[in-house]
This record gives C-alpha cells, sequence and structure tokens, in this order.
C-alpha cells in the first residue's frame, strides 16, 4: 500500500504536467535525462540533441502544419472522406478544434523533421498543486520524448512516417510502437526515483501513466471521439504490445521490432506473431478502375479503424468481435461533380468472419443517420463496400 501514495501523485504531477523549465537550464536538464534515458535503454545517443523552447502560437502552427504533412490528400477532402464513411460526423471550423486540443496536451515534443526537442513556454501555468512534483513531472515528459530522439537515430522517423502516408494502419502501428517504448523507458525512468520499487510498483505505475484517463476526460466534446481515441490507443495498447515484447526478450526484443516494426493495428491488438496485411486488394493504379472519376486517395484503414467505425452505433464488444479475423483492407476515395465516394475491400481470415463483419456493418449502418447510398457485397473472405460508385469492380 505505501508504494500507491507516492505512484498516485506522480500521475497528478503528470497530468499536471508542470515543467519548471527555464532557457538557460534547458540544455542542462536535457542532457541530464538523456543520460537517464541511455542508462535505462541500453543505448547512446550518437549526438546531444538540441533543445529550446517555443511558444504555443508556434506550437500550433507546428502542429497544424504535422497534420497536413502527414496526410494522404488536403485537408478538407480528409475530413470529408472520414464524414463520407461515417467516421465523423460533418462539423465547421473542426482542424482547428483538432488542433487546439492536441496543443492542449503538448508540453514538450521531439520534432524529427528539425531534429530538436521543444518545450511549450508557459506550460508551468497547468501545474495545480503539485507544483512540489514538476520536477518529476518534468523528468517523466522529457524521458519519454528524448526516447523519440533516440528513435530517431536509427529509424529515420520523419522519412518513415512519411513514406506511410498511404498506409494510415501501418502508420498507427508504427506510432504504437514509438509511443509504447517511450512510455516503457518514461515509466522505468520514473521508477528509478522511488526508492525500493519493483516490478510491482511498474505495474502500478503503468496504467496510471499509459491511457491518459485524466486528459481523455478533459477532451473537448465538440472534438470526435475519433480523433480522441486515435490519440490515445497508441500510449495505453502500443505499451501493452512493447512490454509483452520486453518480457518476451528485454531491450533486444525491442530493436529486433526496430528491424522490423509492427505492420498493422491488427498486430498490436492481438499481439506479435501476426500474418502480415494482404497486398493488391486493389490495382496498383486504381483510376483505371474508376475512369469517370477523381481519385482523391487511397489508404488502408485497418482492423482499429473498423471497429472504432462499428463502434459507433454497436456495443464495444460485439464492434470487437465483428472487427476480428482483418487480414488486409484497402480503400479509394473518389469524387465526380462535387460528390465524394468510396470503393473498400476488405479481406479476413475466414468466410465465417467476413459473414460477421458484413451482418455486423450492416446492422450499424440501419442505425445511421441516412447518407449515401451504400452497397455492400461478400465473396468468401472478402468485402467489397462502396458508395456514390456507378459501376463497383466485382470481387
Amino acid at each position: 500500500m505505501a508504494a500507491k501514495r507516492p505512484l498516485g501523485a506522480l500521475v497528478l504531477a503528470l497530468g499536471a504536467a508542470g515543467l519548471l523549465a527555464s532557457t538557460d537550464l534547458l540544455p542542462d536538464r536535457v542532457s541530464e535525462v538523456s543520460r537517464q534515458v541511455e542508462e535505462v535503454r541500453g543505448r547512446r545517443f550518437e549526438r546531444a540533441v538540441a533543445a529550446s523552447e517555443i511558444d504555443i502560437a508556434e506550437a500550433r502552427r507546428v502542429l497544424r502544419e504535422k497534420i497536413s504533412e502527414s496526410l494522404p490528400s488536403s485537408i478538407d477532402d480528409y475530413l470529408r472522406s472520414l464524414v463520407v464513411l461515417g467516421l465523423i460526423e460533418e462539423s465547421p471550423r473542426l482542424l482547428d478544434r483538432i488542433v487546439d486540443f492536441y496543443v492542449a496536451q503538448v508540453v514538450a515534443f521531439y520534432d524529427p523533421e528539425t531534429r530538436r526537442f521543444y518545450v511549450v513556454k508557459g506550460s508551468e501555468n497547468r501545474v495545480a498543486d503539485t507544483a512540489d512534483l514538476a520536477g518529476v513531472a518534468q523528468g517523466l515528459i522529457y524521458s519519454h520524448e528524448l526516447t523519440h530522439a533516440l528513435q530517431d537515430e536509427t529509424l529515420k522517423l520523419d522519412a518513415r512516417t512519411r513514406a506511410l502516408k498511404d498506409d494510415s494502419d501501418r502508420g498507427f502501428a508504427l506510432q504504437c510502437l514509438l509511443e509504447g517504448e517511450a512510455t516503457l523507458v518514461m515509466i522505468k525512468v520514473a521508477l528509478k526515483e522511488i526508492p525500493g520499487a519493483d516490478a510491482q510498483a511498474e505495474e502500478e505505475l503503468a496504467p496510471l501513466l499509459t491511457a491518459g484517463g485524466l486528459e481523455r476526460a478533459n477532451a473537448p466534446k465538440d472534438v470526435p471521439a475519433y480523433f480522441v481515441d486515435q490519440l490515445f490507443f497508441p500510449y495505453a495498447e502500443g505499451l501493452a504490445f512493447v512490454r509483452a515484447a520486453f518480457q518476451k526478450g528485454g531491450w533486444a526484443e525491442i530493436d529486433r521490432l526496430w528491424r522490423h516494426p509492427p505492420e498493422s493495428s491488427a498486430e498490436i491488438m492481438h499481439g506479435a506473431p501476426y500474418p502480415p496485411p494482404v497486398e493488391g486488394l486493389l490495382t496498383s493504379n486504381p483510376a483505371a478502375l474508376f475512369p469517370d472519376q477523381k481519385i482523391v486517395y487511397t489508404d488502408t484503414l485497418g482492423e482499429w479503424t473498423l471497429r472504432f467505425l462499428l463502434g459507433r452505433t454497436l456495443s464495444e464488444e460485439e464492434a470487437s468481435e465483428a472487427a476480428t479475423g482483418w487480414r488486409g483492407d484497402r480503400i479509394a476515395f473518389v469524387s465526380a461533380g462535387g460528390r465524394m465516394g468510396y470503393y473498400w475491400r476488405i479481406r479476413f481470415e475466414e468466410p465465417v468472419q467476413a459473414e460477421r463483419f458484413e451482418t455486423a456493418l450492416r446492422k450499424a449502418r440501419a442505425a445511421r443517420p441516412a447518407g449515401s447510398p451504400e452497397t455492400i457485397r461478400r465473396s468468401g473472405r472478402d468485402l467489397a463496400v462502396s458508395a456514390a460508385i456507378p459501376k463497383p469492380p466485382s470481387l
């Protein structure tokens, strides 16, 4: 019981996100925490991590830019595609609200494009009644973000994430690995500050520092759940995935994951090894399939998105069961005459799983406000879901 008091205080400090750092002391503090990360992770930085402060307005600009750069299409087309598919509802000024939400979560961040660690000015104002633990919270956040800097030296994160713009599920899986490892390092750095901390202490600390329960509870009501869940999933489920790997083979197993990152959200949810996603569900030249329509973008959405889509109207248990068995998917969003549509092909492990997903999807769509007429066809293990496609390709 004695261990629970400092662990609870640590999560309160993290939730308050208190950083009492001055520009003059920032390089020294970054250097100090970098050494702690090296000690825990067993890998050394190739170079010192450059660090500087950034004001909230600049942080907002950077995050907005990063969001736009990470998408497979323009932000307007992307948000419109999510509405058409049924992942979110149409809402004005949505990007502004998303950026504000993300900025509210950010205290410090590592940018792989500039290879620099940034601390957001004014974040010390978020400290509530835990100012005495602000230094602890600072160490937690710094160690997490500096782990990303360590990852970047080997994985070249900027180039890697850009290469996955048209495969959001694989990019999401990579993010789960990165955030899961950074969170595990953060926890192990924190445990070094707790006298007598053992494996049991880690078991107690992990759930407190992963899911972002305090931040999730404070998520604005006008930000769609899709973006909220997408933000927090990599921390909670990514940590579970990385901890399972660590228990299997220590940091050597995490190094193996650096060489062979998880390839799908299904692998994160069900564990490794997991079969790689099926390729070739759409032709490499989708424009040939839709000659009278413009290709807006193509993507792979993954089991997490299937589950979320169903979960908007079905129970969590029913949605999760129906999405299980995903083996791959590919979607093409198209437009003609100002109208957006899609052709989505999904592969399951067994025909019975495809049938179960079809039943769940039809049930979920029946509960959804009327939108574009949707056609759902199934053949064996495959489903084809389309809307505003005059002549959908045959399965």
